[in-house]
């Protein structure tokens, strides 16, 4: 597991990233299970609004600050009985720090609000993809047992904005802890000469010294918050939440549409701080539905063990110089070894590698030569003929196209298009089909796996579906909207009545008092408020 992890004493760089273990056992898999349509999608959640009131067992997150939080609550019979019986609660969590402090006025402020809000409620839509049923499949059939298992060991994904935050919202998490239990005088005592000079009178007291110490001496710092993050997690009185938990940051998470996913990070692009040159929200939150809900459940004993071993055996390759379709760095192996200190969820390594595979298949890395750390696919087909096991896995787990209604970040599109064409006179334009024709749309090799969309933001732009049954939104903005192939529905937020609608020979136009005029073509729906209207003639 990737724990609370040391990184660089220097700025106080904690890290949680919970996630990584299994053992052995190899599968031949040998072909691919069928596609299941987004239609026959079984979530095993439901995911709460975001709200800014963390609850009551979240005491020292709320005192440390973090001031979002979304529930998701397992579904049926057996997770329902589990919660009637006051059982951890039966809810996975997302808690997230907004600093309201940072902007200049109400009205900027408001605007980052609704940004932080669309990437908290993201990070649930990818879980909600991962924890999808797949009928038909070996490994993703029914999901429920992950689902309940995650509630159970209080699943927490904690979302800071950059690496600085995220170091100060972890330090004080723990330090809080450690002053709840009433045991940081016994932790900081077990680091010689650290007592004489760190103020445990207070919670603050106590920080603002850390702080100093972090300054003046990086190795006692080090051995203080080692002794700490120690204590927490081997204290039977901590809060499963707190210990089961993995970090994601706002900066390495994209909103479909946006600058940053359009370009692939450019420089054009929002300034999010350092390290922001990847969306990382496919690895983390893969990261805390293994570890919390795949490698300690019984049920999927065998599939953990098989990752494991696939992924200790191309390591191994890699290091004894033959060919690996993964090849991490040592440096990187050695790092995940120190990660290793829940032998429930067990070594990092399968976590990596498998997280480096899921991304590949989704389209992440095919802009670019190589994957994530040195993965060699970064294509399916390219995964199909040289790691088929994890193919296998994935197709055999999730499904192959996303299975949530995405956001499309309407200013994204239009920054991106201002950039990528400045000659003028093109429409900002998201695409869901893979782009094969110059120019050519790096991003759309990972949008191809969309099914349904939601166009937000106050700019105009047209949007192209895919071949799939698609359900597509618009803002209020005049949209020109094409549904390609497939089933397509359009949805509109307005009561029939309240709209009128004029059928041409290839397009139709909706006009409606709080959604504009949207042009539609290959659409045989639209889907109002209080009804729907059949296009199919």
């Amino acid at each position: 597991m990737h724990l609370i992890k040391l990184l660089s004493l220097s700025a106080m760089t904690l890290a949680i990233a919970s996630g990584c273990k299994s053992d052995s056992n190899s599968s031949n898999p040998t072909s691919r299970p069928p596609t299941t349509p987004a239609s026959k999608t079984v979530s095993n959640i439901s995911i709460s609004e975001v709200s800014k009131t963390l609850p009551a067992e979240f005491k020292i997150a709320s005192n440390a600050g973090f001031n979002l939080y979304v529930s998701v609550i397992p579904s049926g019979t057996a997770t329902t009985q589990s919660r009637s019986s006051n059982i951890n609660n039966g809810a996975i969590h997302f808690i997230a720090y907004f600093d309201e402090s940072k902007y200049p006025n109400a009205v900027e402020m408001k605007k980052r609000r609704a940004i932080f809000n669309y990437k908290v409620e993201r990070a649930t839509k990818i879980l909600q993809h991962l924890m999808s049923n797949v009928r038909n499949s070996q490994y993703g059939e029914d999901k429920s047992s992950i689902a309940e298992l995650m509630a159970q060991r209080e699943a927490t994904l904690i979302m800071t904005e950059n690496d600085e935050q995220n170091q100060m919202m972890l330090t004080k998490l723990f330090v809080g802890e450690a002053f709840r239990q009433n045991k940081i005088d016994d932790w900081v005592s077990k680091v010689p000469s650290a007592p004489s000079v760190l103020d445990t009178a207070s919670e603050s007291s106590f920080l603002s010294s850390l702080i100093q110490l972090a300054s003046s001496d990086e190795d006692l710092f080090d051995n203080v918050i080692t002794s700490i993050l120690t204590g927490v997690q081997q204290s039977p009185n901590s809060p499963k939440w707190l210990i089961n938990s993995q970090s994601l940051m706002f900066r390495e998470l994209t909103l479909e549409g946006d600058c940053h996913y359009m370009s692939n990070f450019a420089s054009y692009c929002e300034d999010l701080g350092k390290h922001a040159d990847r969306d990382a929200g496919f690895e983390e939150i893969l990261h805390l539905f293994q570890a919390q809900g795949i490698a300690p459940n019984p049920s999927f004993y065998a599939f953990q063990q098989q990752i494991q071993q696939r992924a200790l055996s191309l390591y191994t390759d890699h290091k004894n110089g033959n060919y690996s379709p993964w090849q991490p760095t040592n440096s990187s192996w050695q790092d995940w070894k120190n990660d290793d200190i829940d032998p429930e969820i067990g070594p990092s390594y399968s976590h990596e590698y498998f997280a480096a595979a899921f991304e590949a298949y989704m389209g992440m890395w095919e802009h670019k030569s190589k994957g994530l750390d040195n993965y060699q696919a970064v294509t399916r087909s390219q995964m199909r003929s040289v790691d088929i096991e994890s193919a296998f896995w994935i197709e055999n787990m999730f499904h192959d196209y996303l299975q949530y209604t995405a956001n499309i970040d309407s200013n994204g599109v239009k920054t991106y298009y201002n950039h990528r064409f400045p000659q003028g006179g093109l429409t900002p334009t998201f695409n869901m089909s893979k782009s094969t024709h110059p120019p050519l749309e790096p991003y759309t090799f990972k949008s191809r796996w969309l099914v349904n969309a939601k166009i937000i933001g106050d700019a105009t732009i047209d949007l192209n579906a895919n071949d799939q049954n698609n359900h597509i939104e618009g803002n209020n903005k005049d949209n020109v909207v094409d549904g390609k192939g497939g089933n397509d529905v359009y949805i509109i937020d307005e009561n029939f009545a309240n709209c009128i609608i004029i059928e041409q020979k290839y397009t139709v136009a909706v006009q409606c008092s709080n959604t504009g005029t949207d042009t539609l073509a290959n659409f045989e729906a639209i889907q109002f408020k209080d009804r729907i209207y059949s296009l199919v003639q």
